[in-house]
């Protein structure tokens, strides 16, 4: 595949940093701080941040999708290391998304609830991990070659840079 074949990654990245930033900013300013949506206990600040951050979640988790099904289409190694790619992917989604989902729910949580959210994230996050646990021994291969490939490449180039004349 061709370099610009993976150019799209750049795209999701861009998007994603500035879904973070402006939500950080509009957040953090007086007026979102201050304008509440029904109750003084949700601002638009918070509003505001939860949208972003949520939103940027999404778009990692979609651009892992987009980075497996692009794995696969190559096929090979590089389909089998999609797994791998999903899951990782997957797990950090899950734990930022309890972060996200707690500082904005958490004024709301009657305090016999957070213990539900708690053990729901735990169960996901373990649940992701075995999965990703489980993709890296079934394509622990292919994984190895990937990198070798990767760091063997990096040193015949070096190899090569050291023997031409200068």
């Amino acid at each position: 595949m061709a370099a610009k074949d993976w150019f799209w990654i750049g795209k999701y990245l861009i998007v994603i940093v500035v879904a973070l930033i402006l939500g950080a900013v509009l957040g953090s300013l007086a007026l979102f701080k201050s304008a509440t949506l029904g109750t003084p206990r949700l601002t638009a600040g918070s509003l505001t941040q939860f949208i972003a951050h949520g939103g940027a979640l999404a778009l990692l988790w979609a651009m892992g999708q987009r980075l497996a099904r692009q794995l696969r289409g190559i096929g090979g190694g590089s389909a089998m290391l999609s797994t791998i790619v999903l899951a990782l992917v997957t797990l950090i989604v899950v734990g930022s998304a309890y972060v996200v989902l707690l500082a904005f729910i958490r004024p709301f949580l009657a305090a016999g609830i957070k213990p539900f959210v708690d053990w729901t994230f735990i169960l996901g996050l373990i649940a992701t991990a075995v999965w990703l646990a489980w993709a890296l021994f079934e394509n622990a291969e292919a994984l190895i070659e990937a990198i070798g490939k990767a760091f063997g490449g990096r040193n015949r180039e070096e190899r090569s840079e050291r023997s031409e004349p200068g």
